[in-house]
């Protein structure tokens, strides 16, 4: 059975050019501009723009890590597609990738030039139909979001409402954490 992208009938590819990300993670549905300067992310870059523009992104454990392995990897990660490449005159690359699904990394098929692996989807687990203590903790994580967002002079008011119209509560999680600038990187990747 395949694995689909964000709910579509676009099936996940089983195996993935894996692009690590320093110091951030990429929620399904979230836009993320990302920076690539390592050479094994360029060429991964340029083979997915060459073909279907998608790829698995996972977090790094450390930063400092400049040529990262299996070990290096968070092992859940997200399936992204790639949206807009600027290659930049220092040779680095500029891109904006979307989140699609949650996933795992079952088993690294390749190193070099760049990770592949084989990978398989998280599904979101739904919430019961009346489930009354799911509802409540909806509306409670709306209200406060609204509130952070009213205080906050770094996010746009339409936040809130964009989030207001979210139903699922796993969507509501994964919208307030990728929007939240004081969630650590840790957490993030914890959610």
């Amino acid at each position: 059975m395949a694995n689909e992208l964000g709910g579509t009938t676009r099936p996940v590819p089983e195996v993935l050019s894996i692009l690590p990300l320093r110091g951030t993670v990429l929620f399904p549905e979230a836009v993320l501009p990302l920076a690539a300067g390592r050479e094994a992310s360029v060429h991964l870059i340029e083979d997915a723009v060459r073909g279907d523009r998608v790829i698995g992104v996972f977090g790094q454990r450390d930063a400092a890590v400049e040529d990262p392995q299996e070990r290096d990897l968070h092992r859940v990660g997200t399936v992204a597609t790639i949206h807009k490449v600027l290659k930049q005159p220092d040779g680095t690359v500029r891109l904006v990738v979307q989140g699609m699904s949650r996933i795992r990394i079952v088993e690294v098929l390749q190193q070099k030039p760049f990770l592949r692996a084989r990978v398989e989807v998280l599904a979101d687990v739904p919430a019961e139909k009346g489930d009354l203590e799911a509802e409540a903790l909806v509306r409670n994580v709306n209200t406060l979001f609204r509130q952070v967002v009213e205080l906050s002079p770094f996010l746009p008011d339409e936040l809130a409402g964009a989030v207001e119209t979210v139903a699922e509560p796993g969507r509501v999680a994964d919208v307030v954490s990728s929007a939240l600038p004081s969630l650590s990187t840790e957490l993030r990747q914890e959610l």
